[in-house]
């Protein structure tokens, strides 16, 4: 199914409304996702370097306040407000708590990678996740692309690595330890996972059960909080995790990122394929290579980058035809 498409059973009156929902999904993906990175960094250098997993547990467990809050207030306000049964409890406890557990390992193992490499060489490792989108896509979801499609995808790789080839260029021999690099290529991984367990746990929950996005994702977010904060008391210790100093306003800021990203994801994981939420983060590459030109002044008339930048030009009109090319495979 391609990220444009609408479910089998959506009638045709419901048909435009979902996909002006798949629209700002995607454009609300875009415009959060692109910036996580640089986000991240920020608090990291600001006096959560030496406890990357610190931070990570405080940002989970801050955006699950910020839907936890939101779901309350608008349940209470539209009379929907109830106790939840056992048997409730239990059954989004089984459709959504491994997906809050590997989302917040993967997170974690992301900010402690990120906290080793420049955010260039981490965007670069981490174009290799629309693989093992497609791979754990296929080995939970059971979806299989068409020839069009795997090439679409192999488009969008190569793509993305285009673009962030100025990365290799700015690591200098011994900058990038091996163990920083490997962290950075598991963070992908987890990732295919993530988004391939989303798939699925929102199609029980959200489909299947009628649980809200807010609900869905503040329960998952409960989960991944849960997951981080022993693994950072273990890995970096109880006195980093209770001194660990972040700035608010980059730290709130990041959140709100984080939050706007889960929201998306958990949007488009209801109305699409899991491999084709995979093609939407790997787009992510073209914001990303326009914010860092502006951020540089870099002139973005045609004939300067066809001169100077003709290497990133290609990789973004590669990866925006193969984002097309899927949408229509």
């Amino acid at each position: 199914m391609a990220y444009g498409a609408i479910p089998g059973d959506a009638s045709a009156a419901e048909a435009p409304q979902q996909r002006c929902k798949v629209a700002v999904a995607i454009l609300l993906c875009l415009l959060t996702i692109s910036v996580v990175p640089l986000a991240n960094k920020a608090v990291l250098k600001r006096g959560a370097n030496g406890a990357p997993l610190a931070m990570t547990a405080c940002q989970l467990l801050g955006a699950a306040l910020l839907f936890g809050l939101y779901y309350v207030l608008h349940s209470a306000a539209t009379g929907a407000l109830s106790r939840p049964t056992r048997a409730e409890l239990r059954r989004k406890a089984k459709n959504i708590g491994p997906l809050g557990v590997a989302f917040g390992l993967k997170l974690g193992v992301t900010n402690v990678g990120l906290s080793l490499v420049s955010v260039e060489l981490h965007v670069l490792l981490m174009a290799t996740d629309i693989f093992w989108t497609a791979l754990f896509a296929r080995l939970i979801n059971r979806e299989v692309p068409s020839p069009a499609g795997a090439l679409a995808l192999a488009g969008c790789f190569i793509g993305s690595c285009l673009v962030s080839t100025n990365a290799i260029d700015a690591v200098e021999p011994g900058d990038a330890p091996l163990y920083a690099i490997a962290l950075n290529l598991i963070g992908p991984a987890f990732q295919g996972i993530v988004v391939a367990l989303l798939r699925k746990s929102a199609t029980r929950e959200i489909d299947a059960e009628n649980t809200s996005y807010a609900e869905f994702t503040f329960l998952k977010l409960c989960f991944s909080a849960l997951a981080a904060f022993p693994v950072a008391l273990v890995c970096e210790g109880a006195a980093a995790v209770a001194t660990v100093h972040l700035e608010t306003a980059r730290f709130a800021m990041s959140t709100l990122l984080v939050s706007g990203v889960q929201l998306s994801f958990t949007v488009l994981a209801t109305l699409t394929s899991s491999t084709s939420v995979g093609v939407v983060g790997t787009c992510k590459v073209v914001p990303q290579w326009l914010l860092a030109f502006v951020a540089n002044g870099t002139s973005l008339s045609p004939q300067h980058l066809a001169t100077h930048h003709l290497q990133h030009l290609a990789g973004v009109v590669l990866v925006t035809l193969s984002a097309l090319l899927w949408a229509y495979s």
